[in-house]
């Protein structure tokens, strides 16, 4: 089964670093998120890092040059705070409400209220993590039914 997902391992990362990308895209143009933190974005501080290190392998040999892809891992922080953030959360029904995130179908996550929760409000401010961030891992679905649900939850 691991040489199975070795073997699909740089088309799924491909196809989810570019709706990624779409769909940071989308996020920043939306009242109702204050932030997204994404390496593909220009107005994330590591952008000039990203975009000399993140590369997908032989992207020569597909699209003829070649081709920056900063993964499916982005979050976003909510405007109206931790209960805005929630509601929005809630309101998702295609991307998956899970503590985990790395799959192949989408992800999101709350940290305060999952994988941050014992450290606390003083850990959670050391750790830069607010309580109106969520966190999403995109996956292989068609970039525009995971942007319809993020909009359908903000809405």
């Amino acid at each position: 089964m691991i040489l199975n997902d070795l073997r699909t391992l740089r088309m799924r990362m491909d196809k989810a670093s570019h709706s990624s990308q779409q769909v940071a895209e989308f996020l920043v143009s939306q009242p109702q998120i204050e932030e997204v933190h994404y390496p593909g974005l220009t107005s994330f501080a590591g952008h000039a890092i990203a975009q000399r290190d993140m590369w997908l392998v032989d992207a020569e040999e597909e699209y003829g040059m070649p081709v920056n892809r900063y993964g499916h891992l982005m979050s976003f922080t909510v405007a109206g705070g931790h209960q805005a953030a929630r509601r929005l959360f809630d309101r998702l029904q295609m991307i998956w409400r899970a503590t985990d995130l790395g799959r192949i179908k989408s992800v999101a996550t709350i940290p305060t209220i999952s994988t941050h929760q014992q450290q606390g409000d003083e850990g959670r401010e050391l750790a830069a993590v607010p309580s109106n961030l969520i966190r999403l891992n995109v996956g292989a679905e068609n970039p525009a039914d995971i942007i319809a649900d993020l909009a359908q939850a903000m809405g």
